[in-house]
């Protein structure tokens, strides 16, 4: 027995070297497995925005990129015109193509989660909102020029009720156009993020509802509503990033006076060949998703049902 005792502590203090030896190796695994992932964020991340940086603080005389440590290309984006302005009125065409792509998603959302009840077809609805992205962005874009200019469709079926007896100019050039092609064209993200949000509503929950004496209505707005409101704001901010960021559409579809924010930095980059001009620009733009992206972030913590 006092063999035995004095034997333990001996083992004890030769197993901890080992833990420890086994330690050293989990961590150089995780290490292994975390290079990759920090290779890629630096390469494709840190060092771009850290170009922008550098870019943004510097000035192009002559076409000529002279290196500085001057914050006059940022004063530049809120005094100078049109920047601030076009700015405004980038963000104020997303906000309305976010608006309005989630209106017109949540009912079909709304219905492949509770309505569609045979798995085939709810694949092929589900099938069907992501068919648009196999055709091309110009060819989408395209079809409504077709469609709203004045040989189109639209002006067609109206001149052939007699409602108008010339084309109407009125549906294409213009913000109102630009809005409806990217309503159309994004409207898909807003599906499938609402739909996912709405697949997490229980049923028992719904079923207890009807059971206590819920009417439909109650149950959509006191339940359903507020359980999907996570949904409709991530899917808000994905169209309105996009459609803020967009620049075919302004052009195929909105004409000169409907230009964004890209299309400036567009022609900053190609045409006046003002680099660090553009490169501010880009960096109040990451800015602006960055502070959207934490707003949406606490509205969603906000507004969280806990189930």
């Amino acid at each position: 027995m006092a063999q035995a005792a004095l034997s333990l502590p001996s083992q004890t203090g030769g197993a901890r070297p080992a833990v420890r030896s086994a330690r050293r190796i989990e961590r150089r695994r995780m290490l292994l497995w975390l290079v990759p992932p920090i290779a890629w964020f630096t390469v494709f991340m840190l060092v771009p925005y850290a170009l922008l940086f550098y870019y943004s603080l510097g000035q192009a005389e002559d076409m000529v990129f002279t290196p500085g440590l001057s914050l006059r290309n940022f004063a530049r984006v809120f005094t100078d015109e049109p920047y601030l302005g076009v700015i405004l009125k980038s963000a104020r065409i997303g906000l309305m193509t976010s608006v309005l792509s989630a209106i017109m998603a949540y009912p079909l959302a709304f219905c492949l989660a509770f309505h569609v009840r045979s798995a085939s077809l709810k694949f092929v609805l589900y099938l069907l909102v992501i068919v648009p992205w196999w055709a091309s962005y110009l060819v989408k874009a395209y079809a409504w020029k077709t469609i709203l200019g004045t040989g189109g469709i639209l002006n067609a079926t109206l001149q052939g009720l007699g409602l108008t007896h010339e084309p109407v100019r009125l549906f294409l050039y213009n913000e109102f156009s630009v809005v409806l092609t990217l309503t159309y064209i994004f409207t898909p993200f807003a599906v499938l993020s609402i739909y996912a949000q709405l697949e997490r509503v229980p049923t028992s929950l719904i079923e207890a509802a009807r059971n206590l004496g819920a009417s439909a209505w109650e149950i959509v707005f006191r339940i359903v509503l507020p359980i999907s409101v996570p949904g409709v704001i991530a899917g808000g901010i994905i169209t309105f990033s996009l459609a803020f960021g967009d620049f075919v559409a302004p052009v195929l579809v909105g004409g000169p006076d409907s230009l964004m924010i890209s299309n400036i930095v567009i022609n900053l980059l190609g045409v006046a060949f003002d680099w660090p001009m553009a490169a501010a620009i880009g960096l109040v733009i990451i800015a602006l998703g960055l502070a959207l992206i934490s707003l949406s972030g606490w509205l969603e913590e906000k507004t969280q049902v806990r189930l």
